[in-house]
Order: C-alpha cells, then sequence, then structure tokens
C-alpha cells in the first residue's frame, strides 16, 4: 500500500517546547486499508475466523477478491481499491481449523 507514511520527530524538533510542529504530506493512493475485528456472540474475539472479500458494482455483479483469516486477538486487515463505482461485501466464517480433539480453534500463529 503506497499511502502508508511513517514520521519520526527527533529531540531537536521540540526546542524545549512541549509541542512540535512538523508539515505531513502524502500521496493520494488508490488503495484503502480494510479493518476489523471479529467477535462471537460472547463478545470475545475469534481467531482463525476466515473473512471472504467480494467486490459488488453498480450492476450488483459480485466478484470475489479472496479471503484473510483473523489473527488471535481477532483482527484482519486487507488493502482494496478505492473507488466509488466498487463496494465490499465481508462475509464471515467460523474457524475451520481446529485441534487434533476438536474443541479448540486451530492457532494461526
Amino acid at each position: 500500500m503506497s499511502g502508508y507514511t511513517e514520521l519520526i520527530i527527533p529531540p531537536d524538533k521540540f526546542n524545549n517546547c512541549n509541542v512540535a510542529q512538523v508539515l505531513i504530506s502524502m500521496e493520494a493512493s488508490c488503495e484503502v486499508l480494510l479493518t476489523g475485528t471479529v467477535y462471537n456472540t460472547c463478545c470475545e474475539a475469534i481467531e482463525g475466523a476466515v473473512v471472504r472479500i467480494t467486490a459488488v458494482n453498480s450492476l450488483w455483479q459480485r466478484n470475489i477478491l479472496g479471503y484473510v483469516i483473523t489473527n488471535q486477538f481477532g483482527e484482519f486487515a486487507v488493502v482494496v481499491e478505492k473507488t466509488s463505482k466498487i463496494d465490499y461485501q465481508l462475509d464471515i466464517y467460523e474457524p475451520i481449523l481446529r485441534d487434533e480433539e476438536g474443541t479448540k480453534t486451530w492457532h494461526t500463529q
């Protein structure tokens, strides 16, 4: 994703003040980062949940872009094209990987 900018402010920029002033300039990006967290009905984060990303255009045509799996905190992130002509549908599925006993979700990290 080309729109990422990291800023490090060295101590000399503070000039014995509590506030530093800096100018931040970023290029416009054609991409956007979609992030989220998947929870169960008890509001507990779900590790290993599958998130399917589908692009839906103005004619309701659907194109599956891919899948991501949530981390140990139930979080996911995916980069998609930023456009006013496409909506994104996120479908969430329960974890499909389980331990050998079938009682716990298999850890993905």
